[in-house]
């Protein structure tokens, strides 16, 4: 009799904390999620419904990566992100407008806002003159594809 009276009690208490447990958690079973992973130079983050402010708090926790703001920075994020810092970051910043300063040290960022025009957002709020959407870029030569890769992947 005393061998069975452990495991019954062991066995209310399963019953009733799981019960408990499940209550006592939040309400919307898909939380938010931020996975960050990989070097400054190939940085790899998986987001899951997760604001972009949580994103950031992510990164500045990983890398040296510094942010300031006046935006409650509450847009929603879902996805994977791959490359290097700074891209990752501009990635991140899509639909705001916002500073990067890119040091040997690290990144600091400066968001401003989010881009809007009468009130309304939008993904680009100013676009760069002089290039139309049908004119193709001009190719590079490999002497610049050579120098572009030895001043942006050090």
């Amino acid at each position: 009799m005393r061998s069975r009276s452990p495991a019954l009690l062991r066995r209310f208490l399963v019953f009733a904390v799981i019960p408990a447990a499940l209550l006592a958690g939040p309400g919307n079973p898909a939380q938010a999620q931020v996975q960050v992973d990989g070097r400054p130079d190939a940085v790899h983050i998986e987001a899951r419904d997760a604001t972009v402010r949580e994103v950031f708090d992510a990164l500045q926790t990983r890398f040296n990566l510094h942010y300031r703001t006046d935006d409650a920075l509450e847009t929603r994020k879902s996805g994977i992100f791959d490359g290097p810092l700074p891209r990752v970051t501009a990635r991140i910043l899509e639909g705001y407008d916002f500073a990067m300063k890119v040091t040997p040290q690290g990144i600091d960022v400066l968001v401003l806002r989010q881009n809007q025009i009468d009130g309304k957002l939008v993904a680009s709020a100013t676009p760069v003159p002089g290039m139309s959407k049908g004119t193709p870029a001009p190719a590079m030569t490999a002497a610049q594809a050579n120098r572009y890769e030895r001043e942006h992947f050090r």
